[in-house]
């Protein structure tokens, strides 16, 4: 019989008390606040879902109890200036808990105004209440990114404690998200997963994970952003994200979200964006480096591989990811977003350090 190879590495679970998923689920949201004693939600979000959609409105009829406020100027990216404002309003508010409606930045944003709220931990946190409304899988994350306002550079926090304590995923929410976002930010969780199968530090936990996330988007994010309505499909890309991001804070990601950082902030590209720009170029180089673990992602992914080798698999792969990203709609190249051959030099180091910049300038170039 062969021998069995042991997988050593370690694996850290973050401080998440409850996920509610499935239509409706937001109905539970009384019942969570019910639990802990809060009387005084504040809801953290972006001005299009408060002025454009009744989404506030349905969270306080959840809610079993009046808003203790609302702060609906989080922009992109998170700039501190916003953040900092939401601090003030929600202390002001004398909120006893933080609700979170929307994407990543007011996830981000509500995370930090946690964080600065209990004085860096030294008091007692508020909780989190997390209802996202695109795939971008920020409530399972443990960090937080947020923009200076002069010089755009991304700057960010880190730590097991900003991680939401409560997290709903109801599809019934996500209907009013704009379908290129959604599409978007779904091609982030792709990200998530396919670069943690193909990490260093790869474990066989993640692994199944990872790979049910990839079988997942494939299958249901064109068909969810075509038809926002169609709750099972949306129900199960949010279940993808949720497990694109289970093996993050133990396995790590790679070059396509180290670029990803570098430009998002700094040139206004959203996050699910920079992945549609990076993820097939990066993987096209990985699977050269990683072919088995590339070859698992073509499989995950459906592909008929029939008579191709593990090389051939793994370029597979990153073609197929590039196809995805073709048939939503979301091709891209960086020159769409002002950026020039002579930036990114600059960016590559910035994103990959002496390591990995000849790797990065290549992917860069590729998709200039």
């Amino acid at each position: 019989m062969p021998e069995i190879q042991v997988v050593s590495g370690e694996y850290s679970y973050l401080p998440i008390e409850r996920v509610h998923f499935g239509p409706g689920s937001i109905s539970r949201l009384a019942e969570e606040l019910d639990r802990i004693g809060s009387q005084r939600p504040f809801v953290i979000t972006g001005q299009t879902i408060a002025d454009k959609t009744g989404l506030v409105d349905v969270v306080e009829k959840a809610s079993g109890r009046k808003l203790a406020g609302v702060f609906s100027g989080v922009k992109q990216h998170a700039p501190i200036s916003g953040i900092k404002q939401a601090i003030s309003d929600a202390h002001n508010a004398r909120a006893d808990s933080l609700v979170s409606l929307g994407g990543g930045s007011p996830i981000d944003t509500t995370k930090v105004v946690v964080k600065e709220l209990s004085e860096n931990f030294a008091k007692p946190t508020l909780a989190h209440f997390a209802i996202p409304t695109t795939l971008s899988a920020a409530e399972f994350s443990y960090s937080a990114g947020m923009t200076d306002d002069t010089t755009k550079r991304k700057t960010g926090v880190r730590d097991p404690r900003l991680v939401p304590r409560f997290i709903f995923l109801d599809p019934k929410i996500t209907i009013n998200t704009p379908s290129w976002l959604w599409a978007a930010t779904g091609i982030r969780s792709l990200d998530h997963a396919i670069e943690s199968v193909y990490s260093p530090k790869h474990q066989p936990y993640v692994d199944a994970l990872a790979l049910e996330s990839i079988t997942l988007l494939f299958q249901n994010l064109k068909l969810s952003a075509k038809n926002p309505a169609e709750t099972s499909s949306r129900l199960a890309c949010q279940i993808a994200a949720w497990m694109s991001f289970a093996g993050v804070q133990s396995v790590g990601t790679g070059l396509s979200h180290a670029i990803g950082r570098v430009i998002g902030a700094t040139w206004n590209i959203p996050h699910g964006i920079t992945s549609c720009l990076t993820l097939a170029e990066v993987m096209r180089h990985q699977a050269r480096k990683y072919p088995e673990r590339l070859a698992l992602v073509a499989v995950a992914e459906r592909n008929d591989l029939k008579g191709l080798s593990t090389d051939k698999q793994a370029q597979y792969a990153a073609d197929r990811v590039q196809d995805l990203v073709k048939d939503l709609g979301l091709s891209k190249n960086l020159s769409d977003y002002g950026i020039r051959k002579e930036d990114l030099p600059s960016i590559a180091r910035d994103a990959s350090g002496t390591s990995e910049y000849s790797m990065a300038l290549d992917v860069l170039e590729a998709i200039l």
